[in-house]
């Protein structure tokens, strides 16, 4: 046994230093590794002095020779394996600070993105708004008041404000003029039909007593307010 102590010893500090270096914190994880990968080739390569310095001795016995052998290619196998964990940890870091970096830039070019969008809506929504407000001049100012504070209600939150006043039929503003208006304000702004119907079954009453039913029926479809839109645009 007294050869094989030797060489058996060498290996163990070998292995409790490698274990020790593995486990350094203050020592980033590349250098870890490398040097973990440097200590199990020197292992797999001691494999042949081992063995000749070990054959030399007549007393030692076969079992401890192979024992030893054994040994030293499975501390080798070991350190290899920690150091291929240490590898793959700096790898799954490296990936995740991608996909981080990934992340923060697509949230920031969504952000930017949603920025974009909400100020073109804002500026579709205040130019239909504006329109819309030239076309009911022939209300009194109060009425006009109520009906823009009720108009912007819906174009912002979509929410139907009843007006605070009830608003009169005019002689110089018909029912069809009237659904031309708001349809056509609302339809640009991406507003449901139904939705547009509720709207101007309760901001306008006295223009249409019959309910939200009949209203649906009269009112005009898109294609047919856009064609009017733009006849009026290229009239001017």
């Amino acid at each position: 046994m007294g050869t094989s102590f030797i060489p058996l010893c060498a290996i163990i500090a070998v292995l409790i230093i490698a274990f020790l270096f593995a486990s350094l914190p203050q020592i980033n994880h590349k250098t870890r590794y490398r040097v973990l990968y440097a200590i199990a080739i020197i292992m797999l390569f001691a494999v042949i002095p081992i063995s000749e310095y070990m054959a030399g001795h007549a007393q030692n016995s076969n079992s401890n020779y192979l024992l030893v052998l054994i040994f030293d290619i499975a501390v080798g196998y070991f350190c290899m394996y920690i150091a291929a964990l240490l590898k793959f940890n700096v790898l799954k870091r490296k990936n995740q600070a991608l996909e981080n970096a990934l992340t923060e830039k697509q949230q920031e070019n969504v952000a930017i993105l949603l920025e974009h969008q909400n100020e073109k809506q804002q500026a579709l929504q205040q130019r239909e708004l504006e329109w819309f407000a030239g076309k009911i001049k022939m209300f009194t100012e109060e009425e006009q008041k109520a009906i823009l504070a009720s108009a912007c209600a819906f174009a912002e939150h979509s929410l139907i404000i009843t007006p605070p006043i009830t608003i009169q039929p005019t002689d110089t503003c018909s029912q069809q003029d009237l659904m031309y208006f708001v349809c056509s304000a609302f339809f640009n702004m991406g507003k449901k039909r139904s939705d547009i119907v509720s709207f101007l079954s309760q901001v306008f009453p006295l223009y249409f007593p019959s309910g939200e039913s009949v209203l649906a029926k009269k009112m005009p479809g898109m294609e047919k307010v856009k064609e009017k839109r733009e006849k009026e645009n290229q009239s001017k």
